[in-house]
């Protein structure tokens, strides 16, 4: 990353490594000479000056700088008219497209708190997650548009009973559920502002004479602040698919010309199996998050591109914590800590040091002691290269007949078969594997096949069969059992039990 090509907005950040190997800490630390930061502060530094800068682009056009204060201007006006006040918490539910940016602006120049809410939750959910922080008003889309850059009309909805939010709370996002009950996290002005900066100072991050392809979410943490709040700092232009399937994805990524794309697995393995996808000459970085990406996807996507694959490990708590952007080391690791990020490894966990805790709703879990968040992922440091590298969870290892197994790398094999497209292995009883198959695959093949690779102990005893699995809206394979079952029984696909072989 040239200095050149990237501005900080303002030259505040001064790094220095903090490295003390003895007690498993690697990280650098960020001193920041801004103490506090409110939210329309931020949404000034975002919005930056009217120009005809491309800010989104999409196969249908270009939404500039200046349609976008225009616009941020109009949800301002509308959100003052109906009653909107400092302070108040706003959700947020919309498709991803320039309406959707152009009111979170507004919402943080009115200096209010955003509540972001997935468009594609169902009524069920949608109702369930606000309960957990009820919001004072509910913005969804009276008409819809259909692609990135054009507009929608709102329809804001004042609500009872809304939660009082500390003072500093800017953003108020929801986990991934991919393990269970979604967490209510918050982010303040200042953490988001830190962690754009943070961005900038990675290796190979892109800048402004970029052009940022974003597959991913852009309403969760590694699309949001990666791609689009980035993006608006930094004047990179970023760039939309017309819809998620690998025909729109291939088109968008030779149409719009990428220097870089930011994705996650689901993304690259559709780019990778794309017949007669060009060699996309301009592009320089390709990286994935959300999930670690097996070794076979990245394989195949720089086959086909030319490309290798990076990696981001992240969490909607934190933001980004490691980076490998330009794919510089080999799976499992995801990279070095990013600046301003310090990390330690206890009883083989990953913990991350926060000075508070970014949860507005105590689960009952003990996830953040003592200064330290518990990631409850297991990791391992390299002393050599100050790389993490990711394991698994830390519940993916059971005792079974008194020997550990861990779970994750009965995944890994499973997933090295040709035909599964994804897996998931959970303990019940029994040792199971959901498994999303293609080209005719039976579950009693997949058991044999097995069955050669693994010792009977690791073996998974139940098999469940089924064209895909059930994902969160980031993109993540949901891994709580319960709902896999769920799932699983209503596509109606007969399991196999080992036991009656």
């Amino acid at each position: 990353m040239s200095s050149k090509s990237v501005d900080l907005h303002r030259a505040r950040m001064e790094t220095d490594e903090s490295t003390d190997r003895s007690d498993g800490l690697v990280g650098k630390s960020v001193h920041d000479s801004t103490l506090s930061m409110s939210a329309r502060e931020l949404s000034d530094r975002l919005c930056g000056v009217e120009s005809s800068d491309p800010v989104w682009v999409d196969e249908s056009g270009t939404f500039d700088r200046q349609a976008l204060l225009q616009d941020v201007a109009k949800c301002f006006d509308l959100l003052e008219a109906r009653g909107v006040q400092p302070g108040d918490c706003v959700a947020v539910q919309l498709p991803p497209g320039a309406t959707l940016f152009a009111l979170l602006l507004a919402i943080w120049r009115l200096d209010a708190r955003a509540m972001l809410l997935d468009h594609r939750l169902t009524a069920a959910e949608t109702a369930s997650l606000p309960r957990l922080c009820p919001p004072a008003f509910h913005v969804r889309a009276a008409t819809g548009a259909t692609h990135f850059t054009g507009r929608s009309e709102l329809e804001v909805v004042p609500l009872t009973g809304a939660f009082p939010l500390p003072q500093q709370v800017c953003l108020v996002q929801f986990t991934s559920g991919s393990t269970g009950q979604p967490k209510v996290v918050a982010r303040s002005a200042a953490s988001l502002d830190a962690e754009i900066d943070r961005y900038a100072a990675i290796d190979d991050m892109p800048g402004r004479d970029d052009r940022l392809l974003l597959l991913c979410s852009p309403i969760h943490t590694w699309g949001l602040i990666g791609g689009i709040l980035y993006g608006l700092a930094v004047g990179l232009p970023v760039l939309f698919p017309s819809a998620q399937h690998g025909g729109a994805i291939a088109r968008a990524a030779t149409a719009l010309e990428p220097t870089v794309i930011f994705g996650v697995t689901t993304h690259f393995e559709l780019l990778g199996a794309t017949a007669d996808l060009p060699r996309l000459p301009r592009l320089r970085i390709a990286t994935s998050a959300g999930m670690t990406t097996s070794p076979a996807v990245a394989e195949r996507f720089r086959l086909a591109t030319g490309c290798r694959l990076g990696q981001v490990y992240g969490l909607t708590e934190v933001g980004v914590v490691t980076a490998d952007l330009a794919g510089r080391f080999a799976p499992p690791s995801v990279g070095r800590p990013a600046p301003g990020i310090t990390v330690r490894t206890t009883g083989g966990e990953l913990y991350i040091r926060l000075d508070e805790t970014p949860y507005l709703v105590d689960d009952g879990v003990a996830r953040f002691t003592g200064g330290w968040l518990r990631t409850f992922d297991r990791a391992a440091i390299d002393e050599a290269s100050n790389t993490i590298s990711i394991r698994g969870r830390a519940d993916s290892v059971v005792a079974i007949g008194g020997i550990k197994v861990d779970l994750m790398e009965i995944e890994q094999v499973l997933q090295q078969h040709p035909d599964v497209a994804a897996a998931v292995v959970t303990f019940g009883n029994v040792i199971e594997a959901f498994v999303a198959a293609r080209n005719g695959l039976t579950d009693r093949a997949l058991a044999a096949w097995i069955r050669e690779r693994l010792n009977p102990l690791k073996a998974p005893k139940r098999y469940y069969l089924q064209e895909q699995l059930i994902q969160t809206p980031t993109g993540k394979v949901v891994r709580e059992r319960a709902q896999l079952l769920s799932a699983y029984r209503e596509q109606r696909t007969p399991a196999l039990d080992e036991r009656d072989q």
